[in-house]
C-alpha cells in the first residue's frame, strides 16, 4: 500500500509540475520561438493536455477521483454535459470540415478533463492545492514583471524602441495578455489578502505585482479587462458584503498605486493620460456587433446543431477579419446550435450560482480551505465570464488553461460534504467510456499538430485569398480552416 501511495503521489507531482510550469513560464518566456507566440503557446498547451490525459488513462486512482468528482454533480448536470458532448459530436459529423470540428470538441474534452483533475486535487488536499495555485499565479506575474522590466529598460536605452503597448506584450496580441490579466488579477489580490500578516515582504511583493498589473491595463489600450474587473468587484461586493471589504480595499489600493506607477513609467514615453480612458469612450463601437449579427444569421440557418464547432472560421460561412466572433455566447450559438447553447448557459448560470451561494454561506474551518480565496475566486469567475462575452477568452491557449484552473478550483471547493452516489467508480464500462473519450480526444488533438509543419503554406494561402495582411488566429495563428483548398475559397460569397 505504501508503494502504491508513493506512485500516486509521484503521478500527482508530475501533473502539478507541468501545469505549474505552463502557468508560470509560458506567458512570458518563449520556449519554441520558431513557431511564433500564438502557435508556441498552443503547442505547449497540447503537451500539457496530453500529460493530463495520459495521467487519467494510466492512473486508475486518479481516474476514480475524477469520476467521483463528476458523479458528485447533480444528475441533471451530468446529463447536461453528456448531451452537449453528444450534440457536438453529431454537429461535427455533419459539418463541412469534420476534422477541425472534432478537433475543437476533443480539445474541449481534454480541457474539461484537466478541470476535473484540478477539482479532485483541491478536494483531496484543499489547503496545499490552494497555496500551490496562489503561488503559481504569483510566480507567473513575477516572471512577467521581469520580462516587462527588461523590455522597458531596452526601450529607454534605445530610443527607436518606443515605450507603449509593444513594451508590454509577450503575446501575439495585447488582448491575449489582457485575458491573462483578467483571470490572474483577482487571484493576485486574493493572495495579498490571504498571506499571513507576518509575511510582510511577500504581501508587499504580491501587492506590487497587482499594482503593476493595473499599470499594464492602463497602458495596453483595452476595455475588456477594465469592464471585467468592474463586474467582478461589484459582484463580489453584492454577494459577500462585509466579507469582501478587505479584498475590495486591496483591489482599489492596487489600482490607485497602478495609476501612479503608470504616470511615472509611461509619462517618459509621452503618454500622460491612460489610453484606456480614450478606449472606454468607444464602448459599443467596432466590429463586434457585425460578428455577432453574423452569428445570429448562422444560428437562424442552422438552429439545432449549428454550423459545426470551429466553423465560424470556415470561409464560406464567414470571412471577416476575425476567425472567431469575440463572444463565447455567440460563438457557441453559431457553431454548436441553440439547444447546446441553452444547456451550456443553464449549466453555467445554475452551477455558478450554486457554488457562489455556497461560498457566501460557507463557514469552512481554517484547516480545510482558505476562506479569503472565496471572494477572489468568485471575482475571477465573474470577471472571466463577463470578459468572455466580448472577447475570445475561451479560444486562446493561455486563457483556456486559466479557465480550467479557475473552473476546477471552484468545482473542487463546491459541495464540501462530498456527496456521491458511488455508482460507476469501480465499474469497468464507466472507466472504458471515459478512457475512450479521453483517448479519442488525444488522437484528434495530436493529429492537429501536423499543421505546425505547414504554417508557412497556410499563411501564404490565407494572404492570397484575402485582401489584408493581418492573420486571424483561432486554433493556430492562421485561424481559418481548409484555407488551402481552392474549392473552399470558391464557395466564399462575394460580399465576404
Amino acid at each position: 500500500m505504501e508503494i502504491w501511495n508513493k506512485k500516486v503521489a509521484r503521478v500527482s507531482q508530475i501533473g502539478a509540475l507541468f501545469l505549474g510550469g505552463y502557468i508560470v513560464v509560458v506567458p512570458s518566456i518563449s520556449l519554441i520561438p520558431s513557431l511564433g507566440p500564438h502557435n508556441e503557446k498552443r503547442a505547449l498547451q497540447i503537451g500539457l493536455l496530453f500529460v493530463g490525459g495520459g495521467i487519467l488513462l494510466f492512473s486508475g486512482n486518479t481516474r476514480r477521483r475524477w469520476l467521483a468528482i463528476f458523479y458528485g454533480l447533480p444528475t441533471l448536470a451530468q446529463w447536461g454535459f453528456g448531451t452537449v458532448l453528444g450534440l457536438g459530436i453529431l454537429s461535427s459529423t455533419l459539418s463541412p470540415a469534420p476534422f477541425y470540428a472534432f478537433l475543437e470538441v476533443g480539445h474541449f474534452v481534454l480541457l474539461f478533463a484537466l478541470t476535473g483533475i484540478i477539482a479532485s486535487a483541491i478536494r483531496r488536499k484543499p489547503k496545499r492545492a490552494e497555496w500551490f495555485f496562489l503561488g503559481t499565479v504569483g510566480l507567473s506575474a513575477l516572471l512577467y514583471a521581469v520580462y516587462f522590466a527588461v523590455r522597458y529598460g531596452g526601450a529607454l536605452a534605445f530610443p527607436e524602441l518606443e515605450v507603449g503597448r509593444e513594451t508590454i506584450g509577450a503575446f501575439a496580441n495585447i488582448r491575449f495578455f489582457n485575458q491573462y490579466q483578467t483571470w490572474t488579477l483577482p487571484i493576485l489580490v486574493g493572495g495579498a489578502v490571504a498571506l499571513p500578516k507576518q509575511w510582510r515582504v511577500a504581501k508587499g511583493i504580491v501587492f506590487a505585482l497587482a499594482a503593476l498589473w493595473w499599470t499594464l491595463v492602463f497602458g495596453s489600450n483595452v476595455r475588456g479587462t477594465v469592464l471585467a474587473m468592474a463586474v467582478g468587484a461589484i459582484g463580489a461586493w453584492l454577494l459577500f458584503r462585509s466579507r469582501a471589504r478587505r479584498w475590495l480595499a486591496v483591489q482599489v489600493a492596487s489600482m490607485a498605486a497602478g495609476g501612479v506607477l503608470y504616470f511615472f513609467l509611461f509619462y517618459l514615453g509621452g503618454e500622460t493620460v491612460p489610453q484606456v480612458a480614450e478606449r472606454l469612450k468607444d464602448v459599443g463601437q467596432g466590429g463586434r456587433p457585425h460578428y455577432w449579427m453574423k452569428c445570429l444569421e448562422m444560428a437562424w440557418m442552422n438552429p439545432w446543431l449549428g454550423v459545426g464547432p470551429m466553423h465560424y472560421a470556415w470561409p464560406p460561412n464567414n470571412f471577416a477579419s476575425g476567425a472567431h466572433p469575440h463572444s463565447a455566447f455567440f460563438q457557441w450559438l453559431a457553431e454548436w446550435g441553440v439547444l447546446s447553447t441553452a444547456i451550456m448557459s443553464s449549466l453555467a448560470v445554475w452551477g455558478g450560482w450554486s457554488w457562489m451561494k455556497q461560498e457566501r454561506d460557507a463557514t469552512v474551518r481554517e484547516e480545510d480551505l482558505l476562506p479569503e480565496v472565496g471572494v477572489a475566486l468568485v471575482a475571477a469567475a465573474l470577471a472571466g465570464a463577463s470578459h468572455a462575452m466580448v472577447s475570445g477568452l475561451i479560444v486562446m491557449p493561455v486563457s483556456q488553461v486559466l479557465l480550467a484552473v479557475v473552473g476546477g478550483w471552484a468545482w473542487g471547493r463546491y459541495n464540501r460534504s462530498d456527496k456521491r452516489t458511488g455508482s460507476g467508480l469501480h465499474r469497468w464500462p464507466h472507466h472504458a467510456i471515459f478512457c475512450a473519450a479521453v483517448l479519442s480526444s488525444m488522437l484528434v488533438v495530436g493529429a492537429a499538430a501536423e499543421d505546425l509543419f505547414t504554417v508557412e503554406d497556410r499563411r501564404e494561402a490565407f494572404l492570397e485569398a484575402v485582401d489584408r495582411n493581418r492573420l486571424s488566429p483561432r486554433y493556430w495563428t492562421q485561424g481559418y480552416i481548409e484555407i488551402r483548398d481552392s474549392s473552399v475559397i470558391e464557395q466564399v460569397p462575394e460580399e465576404n
